[in-house]
């Protein structure tokens, strides 16, 4: 009967021992994940956020991932959902092709995309001419559906602009923060302004309620763009685009 004591007695040493090892080995682990983690939480990082631009030369500004002046429409396949791409045509007869990506995800945000290549008045002039069919719209603009060839045509088009509509809501101070002072405020109406930020050739619509729109182009398109955001901001903001949400 001793005999069994004592052989109990090792086994529960035994025990005891790996049951200590183990412990021991988690309060280590446990110990170098929060060394390595200041506050004891993990974030996960993030990059090719929308405050964070480089502008390379007057023809190409890189932001969230697109290289406005290179990064094509083509490829964003795969990264992006499939666009509705319209041309519109506005009331004073300028023109303009259109990618509108709706429920866009570039993570960690989810935003409505619209991207605008670039296309000269002889481009324009073919896709008019392959137009489908046509759509009034409230500003007064029309707006065309576009063929099979007319859509291929585009696919490999430098994108030269982009409209990013976050889902989240953006307050002036979040936009302050994280962009700085803009150059000038631009009025629109008494429910919008511009906030201007010409280094970056960056334009953002701020309302009083709702949710901003970012707009970014290359330098070299700044002043044309500054020139027509009176005129289509509103629109932007979803009175043509509405249908889509």
């Amino acid at each position: 009967m001793s005999g069994l004591y004592v052989f109990k007695g090792n086994r529960a040493m035994h025990l005891r021992w790996i049951i200590g090892l183990v412990a021991m080995a988690v309060i280590m682990a446990l110990a170098m994940w929060v060394y390595s983690n200041p506050g004891g939480t993990r974030t996960q990082q993030f990059s090719d956020l929308p405050w964070q631009i480089e502008v390379g030369d007057r023809q190409r500004t890189r932001v969230m991932g697109i290289v406005l002046g290179e990064t094509t429409m083509a490829d964003m396949m795969g990264r992006l959902p499939v666009p509705d791409i319209r041309l519109f045509v506005d009331a004073d007869g300028s023109r303009s092709v259109e990618a509108y990506y709706s429920n866009a995800r570039i993570p960690p945000f989810e935003a409505n995309l619209i991207l605008r290549p670039d296309l000269d008045e002889a481009a324009l002039d073919r896709i008019e001419s392959e137009t489908t069919s046509v759509r009034p719209m409230p500003s007064g603009a029309r707006r065309y559906g576009l063929s099979d060839d007319a859509l291929t045509s585009l696919g490999n088009v430098p994108v030269v602009e982009m409209s990013y509509i976050p889902r989240a809501h953006w307050t002036e101070d979040v936009i302050t923060q994280r962009f700085g002072e803009p150059r000038e405020r631009m009025r629109i109406d008494s429910d919008h302004s511009y906030w201007l930020y010409p280094e970056y050739g960056l334009a953002i619509l701020v309302p009083r309620r709702g949710r901003v729109l970012m707009h970014y182009v290359t330098q070299a398109r700044w002043g044309q763009t500054v020139e027509r955001l009176h005129d289509e901001g509103r629109r932007r903001l979803g009175e043509d685009h509405g249908d889509h949400e």
